[in-house]
């Protein structure tokens, strides 16, 4: 029996790509406007109002929080969803918790799944993300409109147990005064350093300006040593930190315009030194880190403008190593479909992504060292096209532990 035993998990060892990877992921999605879950090789709709959008997965992977026009909602895989909040415009799951934040008429409340206590936390908040360690947040107030101009905005620290209590409230730093070369009426979530030290954002201005031009931002986490690194369009899936390094990428580059001027740019911290990998005649869109050294992006020919769908070229992903600068293209899709949105499933070793002929959606999947494209969820809906730009977090979302 010993030996038999032995002789399995030699195999296993040898061969693990016999299992079947697939049935350990979990993904949240969007299909006629519901909320369905693919969970264990196997699909199951878990809302019915038709009016889903923007799943977020809890960080045990057992619930995921979806936007509801504009209330939020949560639906544990096992049960019926249940409403948190009306009037919600932002929410996060703790990172080491069942817990959920959210801001309702400028109020940052946090909510305990398990016991349904809900605890306000601070008003006068327009933007937040949890601290890594999710003892407390960090959060913007949004600049203010005086007749000398737009005032700063301005970002606090504040415990998640303050109860709207003030003087709970620490200033944190305040960005610059609008002026000829920078202007932020707000900013977006907070995205941290894999060490802790570097925590990037977005600053944003009032959003005519929004749809063409933001400020990518860098600052310790002390709150000091501000630096705006990069312009680019209002996406927070467009800037990642490295998994490993003090390494952060984007897509830098102004106007609405997708399809033109979107360069893939490192920035290597604390030196700051920049790196762009787009090659001449392309434009660069989604992308994911895979390994430390190597990332998966999707990219198109770069074109001006048309009215004329047709004419719109569709985008195909790339592998390259930011180390070597070595590139070579990862899929190959069909005449009139395009490739979107990867996502790396690191327990997994396997790269899914978004394939679309701009009116139906698949998800597909490809385990590493492999070519072997299969569907995984087929259906999904598609978010608005705003000049060629998807925000595909709008309608997916794979659960990484």
């Amino acid at each position: 029996m010993v030996k038999k035993i032995a002789l399995c998990l030699l195999f296993l060892m040898l061969f693990p790509m016999q299992i079947n990877a697939a049935n350990t992921v979990k993904v949240s999605f969007i299909r006629q406007g519901n909320l369905w879950v693919y969970d264990n090789g196997t699909e199951r709709q878990l809302s019915y109002a038709r009016h889903a959008s923007m799943p977020q997965w809890s960080s045990h992977g057992d619930i995921v929080a979806y936007a509801e026009n504009d209330s939020l909602m949560i639906a544990p895989l096992k049960g019926k969803p249940l409403l948190v909040e009306h009037d919600v415009t932002h929410y996060q799951w703790s990172p080491v918790a069942e817990e959920l934040a959210y801001i309702s008429n400028g109020i940052l409340v946090y909510y305990n799944v398990k016991t349904h206590e809900k605890k306000r936390v601070a008003v006068g908040v327009d933007q937040f993300s949890w601290f890594p360690e999710g003892d407390r947040f960090l959060i913007t107030s949004a600049a203010a409109l005086a007749p000398t101009g737009w005032g700063p905005v301005k970002l606090y620290t504040v415990s998640k147990y303050a109860g709207l209590d003030v003087k709970k409230v620490e200033a944190f730093t305040t960005l610059p005064a609008e002026n000829d070369s920078f202007f932020a009426y707000t900013t977006s979530s907070f995205k941290w350093s894999p060490n802790g030290q570097w925590i990037s954002f977005i600053a944003i201005p009032t959003a005519s300006m929004s749809a063409d031009a933001n400020k990518l931002c860098i600052i310790t986490k002390e709150g000091k040593a501000f630096q705006v690194v990069g312009d680019m369009l209002n996406v927070p899936n467009w800037f990642k930190w490295s998994n490993e390094e003090s390494v952060l990428a984007f897509i830098n580059g102004e106007g609405r315009f997708a399809t033109e001027n979107k360069k893939f740019t490192l920035k290597e911290m604390p030196v700051f030194k920049e790196h762009v990998f787009t090659p001449k005649g392309f434009a660069d869109w989604d992308f994911t880190w895979t390994e430390k050294d190597n990332i998966i992006i999707s990219r198109v020919p770069e074109a001006g403008w048309s009215n004329d769908e047709k004419k719109r070229p569709l985008p195909f992903l790339y592998s390259m190593n930011v180390k070597t600068n070595k590139q070579s293209q990862f899929t190959f899709p069909q005449k009139g479909l395009g490739d979107y949105a990867p996502v790396y499933h690191k327990a997994t070793n396997q790269t899914m992504w978004i394939r679309t002929n701009r009116k139906q959606a698949n998800l597909l999947t490809r385990v590493k060292d492999t070519k072997n494209d299969k569907v995984l969820i087929s259906g999904l809906d598609l978010p608005e096209n705003y000049y060629e730009l998807y925000r595909w977090n709008e309608v997916f979302s794979v659960y990484n532990p």
